[in-house]
């Protein structure tokens, strides 16, 4: 059994359910937009980025695509899905490592920054990609 297979699981999920969830959100597109927030961030701290991060807004895991899905429509579909709920709190955990991330850069902090980046940032990321890939992979069958 892989992720989403619990009593809400995805191996029962029907067609119809499935087409619903694609509408909503395009989990490829939210996967690339996940994986591209490491060369975001890797730029910022090198100084070559052009963008002005707050911490404090990157912190928020509803402000993304996949955030105010999570938060909204998908509840609909896995409020009793336990690896819904720990995608929930991963994407959160990501967030909230990304804005420390900012946070470091902007006290100057970048050997903090390149250690959050290097462990805990990565470590999480890979398991919200993880997460996102095999939930595609069911709603796309």
């Amino acid at each position: 059994m892989g992720l989403f297979s619990g009593v809400a699981g995805l191996f029962n999920m029907e067609a119809g359910k499935k087409k619903l969830i694609r509408e909503e959100i395009n989990l490829a597109e939210a996967v690339e937009a996940h994986i591209g927030w490491k060369l975001r961030l890797q730029k910022y701290m090198d100084g070559h980025s052009e963008e002005k991060l707050d911490p404090m807004a990157v912190c928020r895991d509803d402000q993304c695509a996949l955030g105010k899905w999570i938060h909204g429509p998908a509840l609909r579909h896995f409020h009793e899905d336990g690896t819904f709920h720990q995608l929930r709190t991963d994407h959160a955990q990501f967030h909230l490592i990304a804005g420390n991330v900012v946070r470091h850069v902007q006290a100057h902090e970048r050997t903090a920054a390149q250690a959050l980046l290097d462990k805990e940032y990565q470590h999480t990321s890979h398991k919200v990609v993880y997460a996102l890939t095999e939930l595609n992979r069911h709603v796309s069958g």
